[in-house]
């Protein structure tokens, strides 16, 4: 199956050396009917007073509880455990750290804003989703569907959070404010982005994360790469560098048309580096290299709008009109 799921661990994520390219230039997208609310869903939950309030409180709202814990609300033991939560002193402080730090939720507010009157303009059709915070003590961190958003803000303090999710610190610094908007946009470039499923190769993989990051880089023009793709800036400019050697090993090893999941996570999924390439090759390389190959794409083909290459689930043909042979380019 193509790896369609992209978790948090996934994030994400040149800003120095590449920039979008192809025929559709940034639209002007100020006079577009948006209106987005965030509902502090957090500050409801961490207000209640009992369990039977708690409870209450969840069964008005069982589509949260239903999407973000995959329960229901009259479930006594999650009840039970999420009011522990709640009134735990630790964690209150914790919810007390989240509130300071991410205040009137403005500067998110924005970033949804542009980006949603972007995926309007391109796609008419296009309902910005309802958009929830919550605070769940490190137990979630985003859902994403076509009509809900939820954000555990605690999870993305930063640093200097006096409790912070259980991650490798490669996956770890990820969770901050500024990857929250590209990170949930990257999730709803899924309705867009046309798959043959019948595909089940490298080529395509490659091909649907090129596609992913593409839109979410599309639809947020002023977003650095490196909050998208989630590396940093010199890893970046090293991956860029080095995209000869990345692509020889790509073919010595047979890897375009290779459908082993198990290869292929190597080179997709969540890892500090990949070591079959050399010990500085970050991990999921093969999503770079996918949106590399995308980028090359549209200045190949500028007859192409955007809407048509997130609708073309032919991966072989955008790589052969690509030309793209792990060249570097200045």
């Amino acid at each position: 199956m193509h790896t369609k799921k992209l978790y948090i661990a996934i994030l994400f994520s040149f800003s120095v050396l590449l920039v979008s390219c192809g025929s559709d230039s940034s639209p002007e997208v100020s006079n577009i009917p948006i209106k987005v609310e965030i509902r502090r869903f957090e500050r409801e939950i961490m207000g209640v007073k009992s369990k039977a309030e708690l409870t209450d409180l969840l069964k008005k709202n069982e589509g949260y509880v239903k999407s973000l814990y995959r329960t229901f609300p009259d479930d006594t033991a999650f009840v039970s455990h999420l009011y522990y939560l709640t009134s735990h002193p630790e964690t209150r402080k914790l919810y007390d750290q989240a509130q300071q730090t991410f205040g009137d939720l403005n500067e998110i507010k924005q970033q949804f804003e542009s980006a949603f009157k972007h995926i309007k303009h391109y796609y008419p059709a296009f309902k910005e989703p309802k958009i929830m915070t919550t605070f769940t003590g490190l137990e979630n961190d985003i859902f994403v569907s076509d009509s809900l958003i939820i954000i555990a803000l605690e999870a993305f303090i930063g640093p200097k959070a006096l409790f912070r999710p259980n991650q490798p610190n490669y996956i770890l610094r990820r969770y901050s404010a500024p990857y929250i908007v590209p990170t949930i946009i990257r999730f709803l470039s899924n309705s867009y982005n046309k798959i043959d499923s019948k595909d089940q190769s490298f080529l395509a993989d490659m091909l649907f994360f090129g596609k992913s990051l593409e839109f979410t880089k599309t639809v947020m023009p002023d977003t650095p790469d490196s909050l998208i793709i989630g590396y940093t800036e010199m890893q970046l400019i090293d991956t860029w560098d080095a995209q000869d050697l990345i692509w020889a090993h790509f073919v010595d090893k047979k890897l375009l048309f290779e459908n082993n999941p198990g290869k292929k996570e190597k080179y997709f999924g969540e890892r500090p580096n990949v070591i079959e390439i050399g010990p500085s090759c970050p991990g999921r390389i093969g999503q770079w290299v996918g949106w590399t190959i995308v980028k090359k794409y549209r200045t190949e083909k500028t007859d192409q709008t955007f809407q048509q290459l997130m609708a073309n689930s032919k991966a072989l043909e955008i790589f052969n009109d690509s030309k793209y042979r792990g060249q570097t380019e200045d």
